[in-house]
């Protein structure tokens, strides 16, 4: 036992920071005051590793238990469904070589839609639809929106406003086999080349499906999920696409604005170039994108913990003309982040998708959908609040030329007038004193003066509000032209003291929604009164109410504080008690950073004692991209939780459009309110690990290459290769505040134009151009971190500390390894002779040459495999082995150097021991890069293990990692002679260090090809001393 852990704990005598020993062995290399500095150093390591380890479990403990609270927690309602699924067996390899991997289902809901196939005839009747799943998605996925489409359709078609022109759906979807489209590029073109033939192949069925009475379908409705979205816009760019075969594209939590992970080229490359082909179609007025394409894409939001919801915006890509992106949050009566899975099965949502889909089609065009502007004009109305001036241009009282008509006013039946700043309630009590008409005037003066505006809120579901012009513009008595609003009027949550979520009165809850009315300054200008119209009495019922007024805008309040300053005190706002039910609007300019949340506490007061028609509630608002969330019952829930997805990394942005943060409070009568804002440190936190995954190798590659050359450097001026604890305890120890400093000064530094343009220049990858939309002053912020305000740079330093405790733990692990290893071998050969079974070390072992016939067999089967069936990610995981492999047994042989008094082989053995060590932490960040790929692989393997897969076979990429860790086997650590030599080994690993730090997070897959390249020379350096 004595044995196995010195064997084991040989290698945590290296990495573990301690004192070194008195006696012989620790002053061959070391003076005494080096020990004592080296213990300054190890400490220094240990403790900001403590503080670093302390910063990964706060940021975990919130990401993974920090619950989401009032309008962030997800309300989604179970769904049932009777689902059935029809394998489309003729679409063969006659028509795609990837049906060998791939297969295509028809969706029919039992019951209600037809059998696919009847006596051996093809039965469709409806509208196709082409369902495409996501990163590792089941083709079941598609099943809950078909279904619900099928149950209004057969069911509830009465809900539909083109009952004439509408049909079925028929719902195709993709079997994928689970594939990892968001990993690897050439699946993803995969895809897409398969649904373009599927596209051509189900509209072939149309035509040989006999009973199909409407005009042939020649365009195909794409529904993509996740990954699935992108490969629908990729579908249109590829060659095998079938010209105007795609009209309308439907994507559900799908990143669009960019790659969510960066670990393969070719993701980022295809991205590029599709983005590319869209804008330059777009581009044109007369192309057929331009003419007839839409796109509209939707995010789950704050749920969505898979993907960054703000990934999902187009706003740089479609124009508004052709498509949008919105969240379910804001979408009426769904008012609910949904996650990443959930949001295509959430109740609430799939009616609304399905309705959408079901009224936007038109069975008498060979399209089968409408034209572009009805579909979009559709598209606003179903998925935005209403609130959005994206919204209400497509209302009746902001196009009082097109929408006004007739209107008699005699009032014959009584009518009453309300005055400005006086408030209408119709209500149970007073029902009977109301007349059937009510008549609020807008004087003349303030009209123009854009000093009014008119708000109305009401439990009735549909209210009749008109808006008129008088008769002195008409020169009529009888007649004036009158606006119907209907069509403007929004559906908002219920907020009473029963409900404790905006969902609460979604879709199929037993609650119904507030209708709302909201109308300012210059919308108001062509208008001299409005007339309301009461409900019947059986309509409002006994707990029904409407409430109205006519009263001057207050100006929005604008707040100039800085997250900087709500980090440090709170901003106090207020909304007075009045007798009239108050909209008051706060506007925050400095607030836009997605980064940072917030936490509003509300105290409210009753001053009358007196029952409410509602309890008071907030709009939050950011306007593009259109993200409204509602926080009901303030009064009651007292706190409410501010985040938002608005300027956010790596995403482009407009810089001529506002982003500001919006609040709107709807207070009733007789209360006064009072609100506090401020940081919320822990959600802050929280959200960090969903936008920043990807630097955590980033920053790895970073700390473990400077460290490197580092070493090296230490390691030309004085023989000794130090361990890699106690350079990285050197260099905290030296440079530690300097480094802080930097990395809190980079996200300012990469935010500046000037900085990009060289960084830009200089970019070895190429990919990612920031100033591609310059002309359209859109930017993007590619580098380091992507912070583009100077608060968030702390972001930085705690990102370097906590990988200072990641690398400490990383040692930790490798130590606990080895001595796992060292207890296993001992148990082996504890009844063997050790000298016999063992090799020693010795100084013939120094000269040894690196390859023999066995090493060399070896290398050419690997590299033959890479060449015609594995990726060269899955032998870089095989080289990580090896390395792993010599570090252990370089551990176990250093116990027999510890009687053979050669200080030159105890020098040298140490040296070989931190060298390997270091190497090995190295290929470990990057085998966290290339897992993906080898998962792939696997995936790939399990399903069609005969075909060879389909990228990365070049053997140049991994050729030089294996030639060095072969050479590392022998026992052989590189020695540079001359003098440029050794400081290219050096500038090479800080060039890896600057480049990850820069380049790195989104550009991930280069670090690969950056240390190939180290490793190539650093066998180099092997070579030429052998």
């Amino acid at each position: 036992m004595d044995k196995a852990f010195r064997t084991g704990a040989a290698l945590v005598k290296r990495l573990l920071p301690r004192k070194r020993k008195e006696g012989p062995r620790s002053s061959s290399y070391k003076t005494t005051t080096q020990d004592d500095q080296d213990g300054n150093y190890n400490r220094t390591f240990t403790y900001v590793s403590f503080v670093g380890i302390f910063m990964s479990l706060l940021l975990l403990l919130t990401a993974f238990l920090m619950k989401y609270e009032g309008a962030d927690s997800s309300q989604c309602t179970p769904v049932w469904m009777y689902p059935s699924y029809a394998k489309i067996e003729g679409f063969d390899t006659k028509y795609t070589p990837l049906a060998q991997k791939y297969h295509l289902y028809l969706y029919r809901e039992q019951d209600l839609d037809k059998v696919p196939l009847e006596s051996n005839e093809i039965q469709l009747d409806g509208i196709p639809v082409l369902f495409i799943p996501g990163n590792a998605g089941s083709f079941k996925q598609g099943r809950s929106i078909a279904s619900e489409a099928a149950n209004i359709y057969f069911k509830s078609k009465g809900i539909l406003e083109n009952q004439v022109n509408t049909r079925n759906l028929d719902f195709f979807i993709a079997d994928f086999n689970e594939d990892f489209t968001a990993f690897h590029g050439k699946t993803l073109m995969d895809q897409a080349e398969y649904l373009n033939d599927a596209v051509r192949y189900i509209l072939s069925l149309y035509e040989e499906s006999y009973h199909y009475e409407m005009v042939l379908p020649q365009s195909v409705i794409l529904l993509g999920h996740s990954m699935g979205g992108i490969v629908a816009r990729t579908m249109l760019a590829l060659e095998n696409h079938l010209p105007g075969s795609v009209y309308s594209i439907y994507t559900l939590s799908s990143p669009h604005a960019a790659s969510p992970v960066t670990f393969d080229g070719d993701i980022l490359k295809i991205y590029g170039a599709t983005d590319k082909y869209w804008r330059a179609q777009l581009g044109e007025e007369d192309s057929f994108f331009s003419r007839n394409v839409s796109l509209v894409s939707i995010t789950g939001g704050i749920s969505d913990e898979i993907l960054p919801a703000d990934y999902a915006t187009v706003a740089d890509l479609i124009p508004p003309e052709n498509g949008f992106s919105t969240f379910t949050t804001t979408i009426p009566s769904v008012w609910t982040p949904i996650d990443h899975l959930a949001i295509v099965w959430c109740e609430q949502l799939r009616h609304v998708i399905a309705k959408l889909l079901l009224e936007s089609v038109d069975s008498n065009t060979s399209s089968k959908v409408k034209p572009l502007s009805e579909r979009i004009s559709l598209a606003k109305k179903h998925l935005l609040s209403g609130f959005e001036d994206y919204a209400t241009e497509e209302g009746n009282v902001r196009r009082p030329e097109e929408s006004s008509h007739n209107t008699d006013t005699t009032y014959s039946s009584g009518v009453q007038f309300v005055g400005e700043n006086e408030t209408l309630v119709i209500e149970s009590t007073n029902y009977d004193t109301i007349q059937r008409f009510i008549r609020m005037d807008i004087s003349k003066v303030d009209r123009d003066n854009d000093a009014l505006k008119f708000t109305l809120l009401t439990s009735v579901e549909k209210p009749e509000v008109l808006f008129c012009q008088n008769f002195a513009r008409l020169g009529s008595s009888a007649n004036v032209k009158c606006v119907n609003a209907k069509n403007d009027i929004n559906t908002v949550p219920r907020s009473t003291k029963d409900e404790f979520y905006p969902a609460d009165s979604s879709w199929g809850k037993d609650q119904t929604p507030f209708k709302m009315l909201h109308f300012s300054g210059q919308d108001l200008r062509d208008y001299d009164f409005i007339i309301i119209k009461k409900p019947k009495r059986n309509i409002l019922g006994d707990n029904g109410w409407l409430t109205a007024t006519v009263s001057f805008k207050n100006p929005d309040d604008v707040v100039l504080d800085t997250p900087l300053l709500l980090s440090l005190r709170s901003r106090k706002l207020a909304v007075p008690s009045q007798e009239n039910f108050v909209s008051q609007t706060w506007i925050f300019p400095n607030l836009w950073n997605s980064l940072v949340s917030y936490r509003l506490t509300i105290f409210a007061k009753d001053t009358d004692g007196s029952d409410n028609l509602f309890e008071p509630f907030i709009r939050q608002a950011t306007f593009e991209p259109f993200e409204t969330k509602w926080h009901i019952n303030v009064a009651q829930n007292k706190k409410v939780d501010i985040s938002m997805h608005n300027v956010s990394p790596y995403i482009p942005i407009d810089e001529t459009q506002s982003r500001h943060l919006s609040l709107n409070i709807i207070v009733p009568p007789n209360m006064d309110i009072s609100l506090k804002l401020k940081v919320n440190v822990f959600l802050t936190l929280k959200l960090l690990f969903i936008r920043y995954r990807l630097a955590i190798p980033a920053f790895l590659a970073v700390f473990v290459s400077l460290v490197l050359g580092f070493q090296f450097n230490y390691y030309r001026k004085s023989a000794n290769f130090i361990s890699f604890p106690d350079a990285l305890g050197k260099i905290l120890k030296s440079y530690g505040v300097v480094m802080l400093i930097v990395l809190f000064l980079m996200s300012p530094i990469t935010n500046n134009k000037l900085v990009q343009k060289i960084f830009s220049l200089i970019d070895p990858v190429g990919l990612n151009k920031p100033f591609l939309l310059e002309e359209y002053h859109i930017y993007n912020n590619y580098y380091y971190l992507g912070i583009r305000d100077i608060f968030t740079s702390w972001i930085g330093p705690l990102f370097g500390v906590m990988t200072v405790g990641a690398l400490f733990t990383l040692c930790k692990l490798i130590d606990f390894v080895a001595y796992l290893i060292g207890q296993l071998s001992e148990y082996i050969y504890k009844d063997t002779n050790e000298k016999e079974t063992l090799p020693t070390w010795s100084g013939r072992d120094i000269n040894v040459q690196v390859f023999d016939k066995k090493r060399i067999l070896t290398c050419i089967m690997l590299l033959v495999a890479v060449v015609f069936y594995v990726p060269y990610q899955l032998i870089f995981m095989i080289t990580v082995l090896i390395q792993l492999g010599t570090c252990v047994r370089i551990a176990y042989l250093e116990k027999h150097s510890v009687s053979t008094g050669n200080e030159t082989i105890r020098k040298r053995q140490s040296n070989l021991i931190n060298y390997n060590i270091s190497i090995l932490l190295l290929l470990t960040v990057v085998a966290i890069i290339d897992t993906p790929i080898v998962v792939v692989f696997l995936h790939d393997l399990a399903i069609r293990w005969e075909s060879t897969f389909n990228s990365h076979h070049n053997i140049f990429a991994v050729l030089p990692i294996l030639l060095l860790v072969t050479a590392n086997s022998k026992f052989k650590i590189p020695t540079f002679s001359g003098f440029v030599d050794s400081y290219i080994i050096t500038g090479l690993f800080f060039y890896l260090s600057f480049f990850s730090t820069i380049y790195g997070v989104r550009n991930l897959f280069w670090i690969h090809h950056l240390v190939n390249i180290i490793c190539g020379w650093l066998f180099y350096g092997v070579f030429t001393n052998q």
